[in-house]
């Protein structure tokens, strides 16, 4: 069962529109989801839950809606322990923002001295081939850099963890072509959305097409297929940052396996992209707002 936590930025004036389309093929996939998150990031935390609201509206899913773990009101991720613990199956988390929300349910799991299962943490982030956009200065690891502690305890624990790297989910790109392949009205709130995407991408960097990265790490649960991984060792680094090895940590230098994403088929992920978002929406299983959600505070 899924629990996707996004910083979705589309529908806001202003951050990455990658989200939506990961959100989008995960809603549409037919796997059972726990719930849809919110987080600060691309944009604000009440602005994402927003986002993810209009989003799964049109995708036709009917379960939980949780704020972040540092929104002011509203049924927040981290006061639900447990019904995480309570879940017949474990639990996967599909991390496509920071992880201030992943990190508080490992916090409150714990205060609660209730029993997590987590079957996987999936989270972008890093750059396994190179040093990132304008090193050392920027190094492009905002998702990690973002709320440097919550990504800290969760790299410290024990959760399995997959690693999708920017340098490869970078080459995973959709133009002005493959929005018009989406159809609907879930097609048409992608593609205006993601207009002012385009724009940026002509305008900057003189190309038809932007970068739709958290959509590789929605193909990796969708369809693991379509996506070639590998074991590695991760290695903490100052920023933070991560590096990758394939032979264990050196002395002295900690250290902890990932599994790393490092190859994808593009043009199956788009075509199951467009399969998903122009299917009718159908019943998906997931949770819903009752027992014991509705006894929550």
């Amino acid at each position: 069962m899924l629990l996707i936590d996004s910083d979705n930025g589309l529908g806001s004036p202003r951050g990455d529109v990658d989200d939506a389309f990961a959100l989008a093929l995960l809603l549409k996939s037919g796997l059972p989801i726990a719930g849809l998150t919110s987080v600060g990031g691309n944009t604000a935390e009440a602005r994402a839950d927003r986002n993810n609201r209009a989003l799964g509206d049109l995708c036709g899913y009917r379960g939980l809606y949780l704020r972040g773990a540092r929104a002011p009101s509203g049924l927040r991720v981290d006061r639900v322990s447990e019904v995480w613990s309570g879940l017949g199956e474990p639990l996967r988390v599909v991390a496509l923002g920071p992880l201030t929300n992943v990190a508080a349910i490992l916090a409150e799991t714990a205060r609660s001295g209730r029993t997590l299962r987590l079957a996987e943490v999936v989270l972008v982030g890093s750059n396994a081939t190179s040093r990132g956009f304008l090193p050392p200065f920027w190094p492009h690891e905002f998702n990690l850099s973002h709320d440097a502690a919550a990504f800290r305890a969760v790299f410290s624990s024990d959760l399995p963890l997959t690693i999708v790297p920017l340098d490869v989910a970078r080459r995973l790109r959709l133009g002005r072509r493959d929005l018009e392949q989406l159809e609907g009205p879930l097609g048409e709130h992608l593609r205006r959305g993601s207009a002012r995407w385009l724009r940026r991408a002509l305008l900057r960097h003189r190309s038809r097409s932007f970068p739709a990265f958290d959509l590789l790490a929605a193909a990796y649960v969708v369809d693991p297929s379509l996506v070639t991984s590998v074991e590695a060792f991760a290695h903490l680094r100052r920023g933070p940052r991560l590096r990758f090895s394939y032979r264990g940590p050196g002395p002295g230098e900690p250290g902890r396996p990932v599994r790393l994403v490092r190859g994808f088929d593009g043009p199956a992920i788009r075509r199951l992209l467009a399969a998903l978002v122009n299917t009718p929406p159908r019943p998906s299983t997931h949770l819903s707002a009752g027992a014991p959600i509705s006894r929550l505070p």
